[in-house]
């Protein structure tokens, strides 16, 4: 089961996500489900050594080291957004 990742909503609703081209979202979004790079790869129609070009420089952006980290950013980032707030700013 294939899954279609539109990234234009997470621009919208989610900063980490807007700084990201949408290919670069969309590898974190597949890595972020536990993919490798090869089957990211085949999902999108990319060689394995471009997906890690891509989280490579998705990486750069979010200021971390490893795509372990990019991805909990990007689901931390996610995360926040959802939560309702029960007390003012």
């Amino acid at each position: 089961m294939t899954q279609s990742t539109n990234p234009q909503p997470d621009r919208e609703r989610f900063p980490l996500a807007a700084s990201l081209s949408e290919r670069q979202s969309e590898c974190l979004r597949l890595a972020a489900q536990g993919l490798a790079s090869r089957e990211i790869g085949r999902r999108l129609s990319l060689s394995a050594r471009t997906v890690d070009d891509h989280i490579l420089l998705a990486c750069r952006t979010l200021g971390v080291r490893t795509r372990v980290q990019a991805v909990a950013r990007l689901v931390g980032d996610d995360r926040r957004a959802g939560e309702r707030r029960t007390f003012a700013p």
